[in-house]
């Protein structure tokens, strides 16, 4: 019997750690009829929210178990078919009718849907609820939901304001709607050039972001945390996406390759590299270097309508649903993912050391460098009097162009130096953390 338990232990590790490495997706499980678009939220690890319905028959399910099941929860109370569902636990959710073109509400349950609060409701000639969302960095204390008008919450979706936010009409995709923090936030535009409507200072002014791609309804949008880089698409843009890394100030387009088609969905994982990008015809794409390249990630489901990611340390936990009730799960390893952080094959000329953006920055920065052949590269980060704070390489890469991202939450302010070591090339640049 022990040499039984001997083999059968190993056995499981195994399967155990090939399941956190696999980076694939999987069927978990299915919901019945959720309805043609069903919208998903991950509250965390184990809880996932689900919602849509049809006219007059709302729909909402509920995993506090990793997926395995699926209980369909009562939606007393709310009589349209909804549009969007944002979880924030197991037991606190939202979710905005839709269907409707005035007189939609947002309804609320902090009892895992015993019962639902109406918090919100938009005029007579005020749209359907399209959009919510909720900053997933900050514990979901600030929210935003959208119609025609856009609402916001301070306190975790108790109170709701309406938001001047200059324009009339949105985007109506799921993922249009983006907010990284109290002051950071916006949403894509559905008529005109390619745009999205951002505010850095919490509603107190608005602009206009040509993001200079094909289309006329951008119906994607996402920011790192640290509010420099971003990405953006149009219902028709596909496989061009717009990237910026300077705030939304300039876009570059970058072709993510064949895939992907029609209205997208995407999700940054807060305080990463990694983004995942996933089509109207349900096909799934990753960046693991801030959008720079992509590749996809297999699924056996099709008619997939919705996705949405958490992260808990090292791993990151992935849902979809599709229009058929299919269920599928992914859990992505960071440091797998990462080990060639933020890789671009193209080989440069020569070697190269880029200043960081931002700097000051506050409290992540990101540092690239270029590699003119294979190298094995070291980049370290000091404190004023030469101490190694932080190492960000260590190891042979490929020639190339990276980017890595640097976390100084736990550094006090001050002047700092990195350093790039690749053979004999050694170059050392300033950067200033202001907190």
């Amino acid at each position: 019997m022990k040499k039984l338990y001997i083999i059968i232990i190993p056995i499981f590790l195994l399967l155990f750690s090939n399941a956190l490495f696999a980076q694939t997706w999987v069927l978990v499980n299915t919901v019945s009829n959720p309805g043609i678009g069903p919208s998903i939220s991950v509250a965390d690890m184990n809880t996932v929210w689900i919602a849509d319905g049809s006219p007059n028959t709302p729909k909402i399910f509920r995993s506090v178990n990793g997926g395995v099941n699926f209980t369909q929860i009562s939606v007393t109370g709310i009589s349209q078919e909804i549009y969007c569902i944002w979880g924030t636990s197991s037991t606190n959710a939202f979710v905005g009718e839709g269907e409707v073109n005035g007189n939609a509400r947002l309804f609320r349950t902090t009892n895992g849907g015993l019962n639902w609060i109406s918090v919100v409701q938009t005029s007579a000639n005020g749209g359907f609820f399209n959009g919510l969302a909720f900053t997933k960095a900050t514990a979901s204390v600030f929210g935003l939901a959208i119609a025609e008008k856009v609402f916001r919450t301070s306190n975790n979706g108790t109170t709701w304001i309406e938001l001047n936010s200059g324009v009339n009409g949105v985007s109506n995709a799921h993922n249009s709607l983006m907010i990284i923090d109290n002051n950071f936030y916006g949403f894509g535009l559905n008529n005109g050039s390619a745009r999205i409507r951002l505010t850095t200072d919490n509603a107190n002014s608005w602009s206009n972001q040509q993001v200079n791609i094909s289309g006329n309804n951008t119906s994607a949008i996402a920011f790192h945390s640290n509010k420099l880089l971003g990405v953006a698409a149009t219902s028709t843009s596909l496989p061009v996406i717009a990237r910026t890394i300077d705030g939304g100030l300039t876009w570059t387009n970058v072709n993510i390759g064949a895939g992907p088609t029609g209205n997208c969905s995407i999700n940054w994982i807060p305080n990463t590299p990694v983004v995942y990008l996933m089509g109207a015809n349900g096909i799934i794409k990753r960046s693991t270097n801030n959008g720079l390249t992509w590749i996809t990630t297999p699924t056996s489901v099709v008619n997939l309508t919705h996705f949405d990611f958490v992260h808990a340390g090292n791993i990151i936990y992935g849902y979809a649903v599709s229009s058929n009730g299919s269920v599928i799960k992914l859990v992505d390893t960071l440091s797998v993912l990462t080990s060639n952080n933020n890789h671009n094959s193209e080989t440069p000329k020569e070697f190269s050391l880029s200043q960081n953006y931002p700097n000051p920055f506050n409290p992540s920065t990101v540092i690239g460098f270029k590699l003119a052949v294979n190298s094995f590269a070291s980049l370290k980060v000091y404190d004023l009097l030469g101490r190694e704070v932080a190492t960000l390489v260590n190891e042979n890469l490929k020639a190339g162009t990276y980017e890595f991202d640097f976390d100084g939450n736990k550094l006090s302010s001050g002047v700092y130096y990195y350093k790039l070591t690749t053979g004999s090339f050694v170059e050392t640049k300033k950067m200033i953390l202001i907190k």
